[in-house]
């Protein structure tokens, strides 16, 4: 998949749906260094997850890529090159911030060098484009669809406006989805988020959704009281939440002016005991024939762990609420054991080290948590070519740890320094 409409961030990693003016801002004086950058004996960890730790290691980057790796011994050194010596430090991909649904650009992308020496995060993953959401939408900026038509008309528009992948919403409804779902095939475009709450996830993995976001869904679907969950959310958002149907002339419109966060934090706040019921009612052979079918059709699961614990602040810390967290681990254990792909997605730059430490913690483990940022995201956007390890031809995009990962994924919060297609930077 082209990464339409990327853009620079913070002097160059790469941005998905990024505005015009950070277009602007990635071509100006934040280019690729004039001299080469060699970082040697340092242990490289190229591929989480998927090779060991290498000590004694040269990365050599030239023109704001990766041109050579090897061991420092057989690297010769350019002699117009900035050497950096890194022994006893820990080099790894730079982090990926992968939000697939939300209000188009996103509001929280790190921009400027300070968020990359706080983060580590070198690319900042949006959809390009305001989610698709059902009447009334949840959250500002989003596209309210309240039909076939209106689904497709956005998915059209996401693609003419350059879009990486169209976000999807909760509210959208079953016949929307499959419209949005079929124009997104004829687009060749590939779209994820939510798994709509009218949508059974296991059609949603049919039609072809790339990336689910949260958990909501895979409770709903591992529960034997599916139906009567799925007609408890249908009343909350239409009739519990006291907001009126929007008429038909504004179909398919920006929903900035309706939807406000708030309205998002009411949802969840009253789907809270029907997540309580699915826990409940949790069947772990239904759930392994869920896992196995996601598994098989390589779609990909963000948790959002940090993201939930975020929205549930100031809630009521009742016995049900750490039922749903517990077992809300317990699910991404299961997901990780059964095979289906795991991503730190569904929270700003800021949070993402706690995802990983939650992640990790669940049973990811350290490597596959650091994958979780690093290879699968690059993975599940189809810039694996791009981004994602540390290997010629990528991009130079790295993060300098005092500490290995491997052993304690905390050290990803220790960070000596991070390049950015690049472009050291150091604390």
């Amino acid at each position: 998949m082209a990464a339409a409409g990327g853009t620079a961030a913070f002097g160059g990693a790469l941005a998905l749906g990024g505005t015009e003016q950070q277009q602007a801002r990635a071509a100006t004086p934040h280019g690729a260094p004039a001299r080469p950058l060699a970082l040697t004996h340092a242990t490289l960890i190229a591929a989480p997850g998927a090779q060991p730790p290498r000590p004694g290691m040269t990365v050599l980057v030239r023109d704001g890529r990766i041109e050579l790796v090897g061991p420092t011994a057989e690297v010769p050194e350019p002699p117009d090159a900035r050497v950096v010596d890194l022994d006893g430090k820990y080099v790894v991909p730079g982090l990926i911030a992968l939000r697939v649904s939300g209000s188009g650009a996103g509001t929280d992308d790190p921009s400027g060098e300070a968020a990359a020496r706080l983060s580590g995060v070198t690319t900042v993953a949006g959809p390009g484009s305001p989610s698709v959401d059902g009447l009334p939408a949840l959250w500002p900026g989003s596209v309210e669809a309240r039909d076939e038509a209106a689904a497709r008309r956005a998915v059209r528009r996401a693609v003419a406006g350059g879009a990486a992948f169209v976000g999807v919403h909760p509210r959208l409804s079953r016949p929307a989805y499959r419209a949005l779902a079929e124009e997104a095939r004829i687009r060749r475009i590939p779209y994820g988020g939510h798994c709509p709450d009218a949508v059974p996830l296991a059609e949603a993995s049919d039609a072809g959704q790339r990336i689910v976001e949260h958990l909501y869904a895979l409770l709903l679907a591992a529960s034997t009281r599916d139906e009567e969950i799925r007609h408890g959310l249908a009343r909350i958002g239409l009739a519990r939440m006291g907001l009126a149907r929007i008429g038909a002339g504004a179909a398919g419109h920006s929903a900035r002016r309706n939807a406000h966060p708030g309205r998002y934090r009411d949802w969840l706040r009253q789907i809270r005991r029907l997540e309580w019921t699915a826990v409940r009612s949790y069947y772990p052979d239904r759930a392994d024939r869920l896992f196995d079918h996601l598994a098989a059709n390589g779609t990909w699961v963000a948790p959002s762990l940090t993201a939930h614990h975020s929205l549930e602040e100031g809630e009521t810390d009742s016995p049900y609420l750490r039922g749903i967290r517990a077992h809300r681990l317990h699910l991404v254990a299961e997901l990780h054991r059964r095979g289906v792909p795991v991503l730190a997605g569904g929270t700003h730059a800021d949070g993402l080290h706690e995802e990983m430490e939650q992640l990790a913690g669940a049973g990811l483990g350290a490597a596959e948590a650091l994958r979780a940022a690093t290879a699968g995201p690059a993975r599940a956007l189809g810039l694996a070519d791009e981004t994602g390890t540390v290997e010629p031809g990528r991009a130079a995009d790295l993060v300098v740890l005092d500490a290995d990962p491997l052993r304690d994924i905390t050290a990803v919060r220790r960070i000596a320094a991070v390049v950015v297609r690049g472009r050291l930077i150091t604390k």
